[in-house]
């Protein structure tokens, strides 16, 4: 390699030699006629070499740019894209618990912590929810779940950053109530003077409501054969006990049948458990 070097060099200045003498005794015409004779190879050579090895150099420039602000618009898109699923997510949670807070405007929550249900668990031995709120969203045992003017059950395990509610439901849960008609509330226009008059509005049938582990019915225990039950009467909450509050339905009674001391109640939940998605936890005091 490095001999062909030098004999290139060789060759260069014996031509640049042989250009000079012959320049310096024919004049300055074959001057220039020699110095086209030179520049023309030269010329070529950028023509054919130079230029487009210009030109790839300058597309090659193009091209990362070009690159460069494709991939700034994918990062801008990807970006855009993240927004809007996010901004969808909360129009999405927005409507989804738009009930539950209206609910909770209506009936001054303000404590209440809306959770979404992370888990659902129906088996012949209990049934819970798992919901996304925890110690560290000041959730506590025994505080009641809600979802609009509804029990969904209670607490029964605080954990983190989620807790077990064990539903109305399971056979665990029991719920003072009440059993009422609508003729039994002040505000019917089916009460009489006789019915509600000096003596007040009609009270209901009172009992312990129990969860069989069935989402499909539910029974009130304990109701005394002397008070009076008919079919779609409400079920709700009375409020007494440590746990729930008073006021809150539970279910609409779809049998009863009169015994020597008790009613047998089957009673028909109001919630469809299998497809909630939200619920309310709330401490019965601040309801």
């Amino acid at each position: 390699m490095y001999k062909n070097r030098v004999v290139l060099i060789v060759i260069f200045f014996g031509i640049s030699l042989f250009v000079f003498r012959y320049c310096t005794v024919v004049g300055s015409s074959c001057i220039e006629t020699v110095s086209s004779c030179c520049l023309y190879p030269l010329l070529r050579i950028q023509q054919l070499v130079v230029e487009p090895i210009s030109r790839w150099f300058s597309s090659s420039v193009s091209l990362q740019k070009l690159e460069k602000s494709l991939d700034d618009l994918r990062v801008e898109r990807d970006a855009l894209f993240a927004e809007n699923i996010a901004l969808k997510a909360m129009r999405y949670y927005a409507e989804e618990t738009r009930e539950l807070s209206d609910f909770n405007k209506r009936y001054l929550l303000h404590r209440g912590h809306t959770a979404q249900v992370l888990a659902r668990h129906f088996s012949p031995n209990n049934q819970f929810f798992l919901v996304d709120a925890g110690s560290v969203n000041g959730i506590k045992k025994d505080m009641v779940a809600l979802y609009g003017n509804a029990i969904v059950g209670r607490v029964a395990h605080v954990y983190s950053w989620y807790c077990k509610v064990s539903l109305i439901t399971d056979a665990d849960c029991k719920v003072a109530s009440v059993c009422l008609s609508s003729e039994a509330l002040p505000c019917s226009p089916k009460r009489s003077a006789k019915d509600g008059g000096k003596d007040g509005p009609k009270k209901g049938a009172t009992g312990i409501h129990e969860g069989i582990n069935d989402l499909s019915h539910t029974v009130m225990r304990y109701v005394s054969h002397l008070q009076s039950v008919a079919l779609s009467d409400d079920v709700l909450s009375s409020g007494e006990g440590m746990v729930f509050p008073h006021g809150f339905a539970l279910g609409k009674v779809i049998a009863a049948d009169k015994g020597e001391l008790f009613y047998t109640i089957t009673v028909r939940p109001a919630l469809d458990f299998q497809t909630l998605r939200y619920c309310t936890l709330i401490a019965k005091e601040d309801v």
